[in-house]
C-alpha cells in the first residue's frame, strides 16, 4: 500500500510540477523560436456560431475593424442551426468580405468548420469563436509565422476580461497562466500540444478535417504535426473573452471538453507514434495522465485512510483533509472571496471532478459534438 501511495502521489506531483520544469529544459537546450516576417496571404476567417444575437454584433465589428488588407481577407460565419436572429444581424452589416454558411440541422462546432473550410479561398484559415474579441494587429501577428514554411499552425494568446469577479474566473485566470507557461516551452520545440479553438490559424492546404466528436484544438495540432508540420504558440496575437462566472457553466464546460479529449485520445491513438518521441511525452504528462488525476488522487486518500496508524502517513492524510477543506471554503465562498488560499485549491479541484464525470461520460459513450454557449461569457462590455 505505501508503494502504491507514493507511486500516484509521485505521478501527480510529477505531472504538475516537473514536466514543466524538464520540458522548460528540454526547450532551451533543443528549441528555437520560428521565423517571422511580416507577410499578407489571403486569409479565411472563420466562425462558427449557434445562437449568438447577444454578441454577434459585436464580434462582426470587431472583425471588420482588423489591421489587415480589406482585399486578402474574408469573413466566414458557420452557423450551427440558429434559432434566433443571428443571421438576420450579420446580414444588416453591407460588406462584401462577409459570407454566411447556414446549416439547418444541428452539426456540432467542428463539423460546422470542416463544412466552411472546404468553401473557404484563403491560403490560410483563421478560427475563432463569436465571443472572442482580437486586438487591431492579432491577425497580422499571427499571419507572420507563416512566412516559415515549416510551421503548418499557429495559436494565440487567451485572455480573461473580468476574471477576479469570483472564484471561477480568478482559478480559470491562474489555470491559463500555467497553460500558457507550458505552451511557450512546447512551441519553442515547434511542438504545441494544444492549441485555442478561439485564435488557430492553420494553412488550408492540410487542414485535416478531423472528427466532428473531438475537440479541434487537440485534433488538429496533433493530425497536423502527424503530417511533419510545427505548431507554434504567438503570444503576441491576442485574443479577449470574458471568462465564466458560474460554477455550474465551468463545470459543464470542462466536462464537454475533457469528454472529447478522452474520445479524440481512443479515436488518434493510430497517429501518436508520428508525434515522436519528444511529442509522446509531451501528450502522456502534458494531457493523457493529467486527465486521470482525479482517480489518483482518490486512490492517494483512499489508501492514506490504511496507513493512519504510522505518524508520516496521518500527518500526510491531515495534509489532504487541510486542503479539500480549503477548497470547500473556496466553493462556498465563490461568490465573494478573493483569496487564493480559498480558490487554487477549488479551482484545482473543480477540473479534476470535471475529468471524473467526463471519464465517466466517455465510458457510456455520450455524443460530445454538440456545444451549449456558457451564457455569462456573452455579456457586452
Amino acid at each position: 500500500m505505501k508503494i502504491l501511495f507514493w507511486f500516484f502521489s509521485g505521478l501527480t506531483f510529477f505531472i504538475y510540477f516537473l514536466y514543466p520544469v524538464i520540458i522548460f529544459l528540454i526547450s532551451r537546450i533543443m528549441g528555437k523560436e520560428a521565423g517571422k516576417k511580416e507577410i499578407t496571404p489571403f486569409v479565411s476567417l472563420i466562425i462558427a456560431a449557434h445562437d449568438e444575437e447577444r454578441i454577434i454584433a459585436k464580434k462582426l465589428k470587431n472583425t471588420l475593424g482588423l489591421d489587415y488588407p480589406k482585399d486578402k481577407l474574408e469573413i466566414i460565419f458557420a452557423l450551427d442551426a440558429c434559432k434566433d436572429k443571428t443571421k438576420e444581424i450579420i446580414l444588416e452589416f453591407s460588406d462584401t468580405r462577409i459570407r454566411v454558411f447556414d446549416n439547418p440541422e444541428r452539426s456540432g462546432k467542428v463539423a460546422s468548420l470542416n463544412h466552411a473550410a472546404k468553401l473557404a479561398n484563403g491560403e490560410i484559415i483563421l478560427f475563432s469563436d463569436a465571443n472572442s474579441m482580437y486586438q487591431p494587429d492579432t491577425l497580422k501577428k499571427i499571419i507572420r509565422n507563416f512566412a516559415d514554411q515549416t510551421v503548418g499552425c499557429v495559436s494565440g494568446r487567451l485572455c480573461y476580461v473580468d476574471a477576479d469577479f469570483t472564484s471561477v474566473g480568478k482559478g480559470e485566470n491562474l489555470y491559463w497562466k500555467y497553460e500558457t507557461f507550458l505552451k511557450k516551452q512546447e512551441s519553442r520545440l515547434g511542438k504545441l500540444l494544444i492549441t485555442n479553438g478561439s485564435i488557430q490559424a492553420v494553412r488550408k492546404g492540410i487542414y485535416p478535417y478531423p472528427d466532428p466528436e473531438v475537440a479541434d484544438d487537440f485534433s488538429v495540432p496533433l493530425l497536423i504535426q502527424a503530417k511533419g508540420y510545427k505548431v507554434i504558440y504567438e503570444p503576441e496575437a491576442v485574443v479577449y473573452e470574458v471568462a465564466t462566472q458560474s460554477i455550474n457553466e465551468e463545470l459543464n464546460q470542462k466536462t464537454r471538453i475533457l469528454a472529447q479529449g478522452f474520445k479524440g485520445a481512443m479515436r488518434l491513438s493510430g497517429h501518436f507514434l508520428s508525434l515522436g518521441a519528444l511529442g509522446i511525452f509531451e501528450l502522456l504528462f502534458h494531457k493523457l495522465l493529467r486527465w486521470w488525476v482525479g482517480l489518483y488522487l482518490i486512490f492517494i486518500f483512499l489508501i492514506n485512510l490504511t496507513l493512519l496508524n504510522n505518524p508520516l502517513y496521518f500527518y500526510l492524510f491531515i495534509v489532504q483533509v487541510v486542503f479539500y477543506c480549503l477548497a470547500l471554503t473556496g466553493f462556498l465562498l465563490r461568490k465573494i472571496s478573493r483569496v487564493k488560499i480559498f480558490y487554487i485549491p477549488f479551482y484545482f479541484c473543480l477540473v479534476n471532478f470535471a475529468a471524473l464525470i467526463a471519464l465517466w461520460k466517455f465510458m457510456k459513450d455520450d455524443e460530445t459534438r454538440i456545444w451549449n454557449k456558457a451564457h455569462s461569457t456573452r455579456m457586452v462590455k
